[in-house]
């Protein structure tokens, strides 16, 4: 069970991580607790298509019960994240639902509008969306369905070469679906707000490196000063940062605005042997080959340009595996926009 529910929490530990959580820290020490996220929110989609919380889904959908806030605080197989507890825990409740708890900017509202979105979309395969909403001290609660599945991660490099294949196929019909989801035209978090991949974090709420982002251009010139603001706060001349604002919006341009997922690894990718999404398969060596049952952690989804979710997997690749090559084979590959990014991480990231 451990293994299936991995990929709902974050993954190992190392010095990105780590830089990234210090990051969040000061950004949501900034950031004065609020009943929603909606200081987020922008005209650039009409308040009726973004759901207001409390949120709870149509009865009938059910398979059993809510659990109650107090079900949820008291269930004993919680898993392990990149928190503390106060900021973030994630459960198994019932043994059917997977519950996310906690503050922003640690567990978002965001993943619980993504989802509501791909509920439109039955054959793309997410967790369904069945609660979102607030206690009394602002602390946010996604309530889940529970996908089964062991991560990818966890069963790679035992993976037959026709395994692979096979998956990385599925997988590739999957993201061809995701990306046809009708566009609002903008670059922004799922629900017009403010950007969640740390590219665009700062240590307040800053538009014009944050987002939402009405054309690519902006979306570019915010990593330049996003990079800027990190250098003149240290005191140190900013030569990478005008490197970019010299070059990243005419380097990065011409790219329409896709629905992304921006945080597809392995970890996030459920997989069972002898069946798909729809019957939850099997860990069986009898049952046959490996398929997808989920892609989950779609926290960071939104609106982003169509080179991203390859360009931003690339930048974290450790190059000790196949996996590169397969990735692929997922998503068009993008290798000139890719290494500029990966530019861009050195200089935010630090190394």
């Amino acid at each position: 069970m451990v293994l299936e529910l991995k990929a709902f929490c974050c993954g190992g530990g190392g010095q990105a991580l780590r830089t990234v959580s210090n990051r969040l820290l000061k950004f949501a020490a900034s950031v004065q607790p609020s009943n929603s996220d909606a200081w987020s929110l922008t005209t650039t989609m009409a308040a009726s298509t973004v759901t207001t919380l409390p949120y709870f889904c149509d009865p009938d959908v059910l398979s059993a019960p809510l659990p109650s806030t107090e079900e949820i605080i008291a269930a004993d197989q919680t898993f392990p994240t990149n928190a503390e507890d106060k900021y973030q825990q994630v459960a198994l409740v019932k043994g059917r639902f997977i519950v996310k708890h906690g503050v922003s900017p640690w567990v978002s509202e965001n993943e619980g509008h993504a989802l509501l979105l791909l509920a439109k979309y039955p054959s793309i395969p997410a967790p369904r969306l069945y609660a979102m909403y607030r206690n009394e001290e602002n602390r946010l609660f996604l309530i889940m369905e529970y996908k089964p599945g062991t991560p990818l991660s966890t069963v790679w490099d035992g993976l037959s070469e026709h395994d692979k294949l096979g998956i990385t196929g599925e997988l590739r019909d999957i993201f061809a679906q995701v990306r046809q989801v009708p566009s609002p035209g903008v670059f922004s978090n799922t629900a017009g707000g403010p950007l969640r991949h740390r590219f665009f974090l700062s240590t307040e709420p800053t538009p014009e490196i944050n987002g939402p982002f009405k054309d690519e251009r902006a979306f570019s010139m915010a990593m330049a000063i996003r990079s800027r603001r990190n250098w003149e706060s240290s005191g140190y001349k900013p030569w990478s940062s005008e490197f970019f604002e010299r070059h990243l919006p005419t380097a990065l341009t011409g790219h329409t605005s896709v629905f992304t997922h921006d945080d597809l690894q392995r970890k996030n990718v459920l997989v069972s042997r002898g069946g798909g999404a729809a019957d939850g398969g099997s860990l069986d060596e009898g049952a046959g080959g490996w398929r997808v049952t989920a892609v989950v952690d779609w926290e960071n989804a939104g609106w982003y340009p169509s080179y991203w979710e390859y360009a931003s997997a690339f930048v974290d690749f450790v190059w000790d595996d196949d996996w590169p090559e397969k990735f692929e084979r997922i998503v068009q590959p993008c290798p000139l926009e890719a290494g500029l990014l990966r530019f861009v991480r050195q200089d935010v990231d630090g190394y």
